[in-house]
């Protein structure tokens, strides 16, 4: 599933471990053959102390599901510092107790750094080194996190960022028979310095402020306007939004101050062709994602709603007390959720039950009267090629107990499991994952490489594909309208 951090049954004892104390501190630097050494260290090393550890199920496109840490290396390779010796044309490394292939690389910087004319930029050979092993280990959801992207990895899946507190999707609108590229806001997050500002859904991003001048974003490009949305806390986020008003539009300027907002992982409507049919968009599962999950579905029955259409569809997957956490609303007490299996043999099964953490992971909290609570919702799932990992869970799940029909299309097919080794202990910058188990769900299907195959398999038409996902209408969504006919009838 998705990267995430995961909490340990008591979490204040993972912070008095140091586990997030560490994290985006700037050790000390070491020689390159040193960091090469180190890295084989401290995965044997992390392993030992996995009661500290994050592990995850990761989602395919981020390189994201959480568990608890039980990945486990048999062999332990040490290291022992040495400097090369010229004699001749001739490196000695043999006082180097590593593997012949790190000596070969130890060699290498050598002469590179007695010869090159060019020099070395440590710090960049350091990460592209440890980004090409990870490469060539053959483990394609491994990956190395340097300091910057370990620190935002936690942020992130803790469901918090720095902004105005919007999504946002690339989209065009036609002005005075111009066509423009702009950055379309489909979400304003509640609490958001967006929402107190009077930013609406619909409102499209025409112009960002460049170093103190406005410029298009279709001149700009959406990559590089969105990165100059981005900023630090308190600064101020100035552009200018095309909101429709009827066959015209207003333009409206904004200088709003960035903070810290949570993320909006699910988001919810009724039907635009059935009332009694309430729509729930599961983008993520973060920590998040259970309290939105609740208020979403409460809010709909309280509109009216009795059918619920779990949209999954381009969902990445996300943290595994998250998703346990929102499957334990359907599930009896003690029934399984998702059982992993480790290198060793060992396995481990995780059950709907009663959950407690410390407030800052009170969004996976399960009371006693919130087991099962929406066990005899009439749901139906829809997903597709982008449903990956947590999601896949997710919709693996409800079919095992009957709870749900599928509609769509078949799943990425991801059900291996990493663990994240934080390497700041180490004298190393960041992160290291790897996987370390497969996961499988209660019925125990196999979908790893396969995917989901949808009880009802429908594609999008042509015309549909034209749209941009998130502003597909209802009426033009064969899989939609799919679902709610077979939930419904």
């Amino acid at each position: 599933m998705d990267r995430n951090d995961q909490p340990i049954e008591n979490p204040q004892d993972q912070q008095d471990n140091g586990e997030y104390v560490y994290v985006g501190k700037k050790p000390k630097t070491i020689p390159l053959y040193a960091a090469i050494c180190a890295i084989i260290i401290c995965i044997v090393m992390s392993v030992l102390a996995t009661f500290a550890l994050c592990t995850i199920l990761d989602s395919p496109y981020d390189g994201n599901k959480d568990g608890s840490g039980k990945g486990e290396l048999s062999t332990e390779q040490n290291g022992t510092e040495g400097e090369g010796q010229q004699n001749g044309g001739n490196i000695n490394t043999d006082g180097l107790d590593v593997p012949s292939y790190f000596k070969d690389v130890i060699v290498l910087d050598e002469v590179f750094k007695q010869y090159s004319f060019d020099g070395i930029d440590e710090e960049k050979m350091q990460e592209a080194i440890l980004d090409a092993y990870i490469a060539a280990t053959g483990d394609i959801y491994a990956e190395y996190l340097n300091a910057e992207e370990y620190e935002a990895y936690f942020t992130e899946r803790k469901g918090e960022f720095v902004g105005v507190g919007v999504s946002i999707v690339n989209s065009e609108i036609t002005v005075n028979g111009y066509t423009y590229k702009v950055m379309e806001i489909i979400s304003v997050f509640k609490d958001s310095p967006a929402l107190e500002s009077g930013v609406k859904v619909g409102d499209c991003i025409m112009y960002v402020d460049n170093g103190g001048e406005l410029t298009l974003v279709d001149e700009m490009g959406y990559t590089q306007a969105l990165d100059v949305m981005l900023g630090e806390a308190g600064t101020l986020a100035n552009f200018v939004v095309f909101r429709p008003q009827g066959s015209d539009w207003e333009e409206i300027e904004f200088s709003i101050a960035r903070r810290k907002v949570e993320t909006q992982s699910v988001y919810y409507r009724v039907s635009e062709t059935n009332s009694k049919v309430g729509i729930i968009n599961i983008t993520g599962f973060d920590m998040t994602t259970p309290p939105q999950f609740k208020n979403a579905v409460d809010s709909l029955k309280e509109s009216g709603c009795e059918y619920f259409v779990f949209d999954v569809r381009n969902n990445p997957g996300g943290a595994l007390d998250s998703i346990e956490t929102v499957l334990t609303y359907f599930l009896n007490e003690g029934d399984e959720i998702v059982s992993t299996e480790y290198s060793t043999g060992e396995t481990e099964t995780q059950y709907a039950r009663v959950k407690r953490y410390s407030s800052e992971y009170s969004g996976f909290n399960v009371a006693k009267e919130e087991i099962g609570m929406y066990k005899d919702l009439n749901c139906i799932v829809i997903t597709n090629e982008n449903t990956a990992s947590a999601a896949e869970l997710f919709t693996a799940t409800l079919r095992d107990y009957g709870l749900a029909k599928v509609v769509g299309g078949t799943t990425y097919g991801k059900g291996c499991m990493q663990t994240l080794f934080p390497l700041s202990y180490y004298g190393l910058e960041g992160g290291l994952k790897l996987t370390v188990a497969m996961y499988y769900s209660q019925s125990k299907t196999v979908y790893h490489g396969i995917g989901i195959e949808p009880d009802y398999k429908v594609a999008l038409s042509d015309e549909a594909l034209e749209y941009n996902f998130f502003l597909l209408p209802e009426e033009k969504d064969d899989q939609m309208l799919k679902a709610i006919e077979e939930l419904v009838k």
